[in-house]
């Protein structure tokens, strides 16, 4: 049997099977009860407004697959935009101080804290970037920043909850609320530090 056969065949069938669905008496409520069915369905889901399918998009968890090739770029592109970065905001991590600030150094010795950083004025007293970096060796937490001249109020906050002064700032003040803040003296221009 060929192709031309096998269609004709199905055509045939599909003929009858018309004509006996015709000869059916569908009963005198067969429009009531199409029509109570489809009431009785859930409603459609009116259309979607553009951003509420944009979001709807960006939000849809799915898999991505990359290649490792195309991994690779990825990565090679991302160097590239942090190289770039760091070359326009040298003072971000390139060693190079920007014009106006002095470099600072803090440095706390926590051998047992899991996690410090250095809250101020300066920052307005908050931990998000200034988290210090442990070496375990020694047990010293530090911290290089750039800071503009004058006076800065800052303690070390250890494990996000205990306050602690620095032991080796010369000067401290009242905080107001019956601890103390240690004081940095940033001076001008030449980059030193009280």
């Amino acid at each position: 049997m060929n192709a031309k056969h096998r269609t004709d065949a199905s055509n045939d069938e599909l003929a009858s099977g018309l004509r006996r669905l015709g000869a059916m008496d569908p009963g005198p409520d067969f429009a009531a009860r199409v029509m109570d069915r489809i009431g009785a369905a859930a409603p459609l889901p009116g259309p979607k407004r553009r951003m509420a399918r944009v979001i709807g998009w960006l939000t849809e968890p799915r898999t991505i697959r990359v290649s490792p090739l195309g991994g690779l770029a990825a990565a090679a592109c991302l160097l590239l935009a942090l190289g770039l970065f760091f070359t326009i905001n040298p003072g971000t991590g390139s060693g190079r101080t920007p014009a106006g600030l002095s470099p600072v150094t803090f440095v706390l010795a926590a051998p047992s804290a899991r996690e410090v950083a250095v809250i101020g004025s300066f920052n307005g007293w908050k931990t998000a970037g200034w988290t210090m970096r442990n070496d375990p060796a020694t047990g010293l937490w530090t911290l290089t920043t750039a800071l503009p001249p004058g006076s800065h109020e800052y303690v070390f906050l250890v494990d996000g909850t205990t306050p602690v002064t620095d032991a080796a700032a010369a000067l401290s003040v009242d905080d107001g609320f019956g601890s103390r803040n240690s004081v940095l003296l940033v001076k001008n221009g030449d980059g030193a530090a009280l």
